[in-house]
């Protein structure tokens, strides 16, 4: 599912938040979660989670570039929810 679009700044560094906490069902925590770019310009840094919410960092991308970033979250009842999050990249 599409969460949103977004313009990210090509060169800079930037932290995003994903919150699950109407998608969870009470009691069930997020166990792990899989976030990639489809870029090779503009790169996920990191990620991790801190209770509902997923942050990652996404780094650099070329002027004009489009790109998305996929999250494949599985909670501790065994589901998987996949998203995604589509950027275009702007000149600083």
């Amino acid at each position: 599912m599409l969460l949103a679009s977004r313009s990210h700044t090509a060169g800079d560094t930037r932290r995003w938040e994903i919150d699950y906490s109407r998608w969870l069902d009470n009691t069930v925590d997020i166990e792990s979660v899989d976030v990639t770019s489809s870029s090779t310009t503009c790169t996920v840094q990191s990620n991790e989670i801190l209770g509902d919410t997923v942050i990652f960092f996404l780094t650099g991308g070329t002027v004009g570039e489009t790109l998305t970033v996929t999250l494949a979250m599985q909670d501790t009842v065994g589901n998987t929810k996949t998203d995604t999050l589509s950027f275009h990249v702007i000149s600083p």
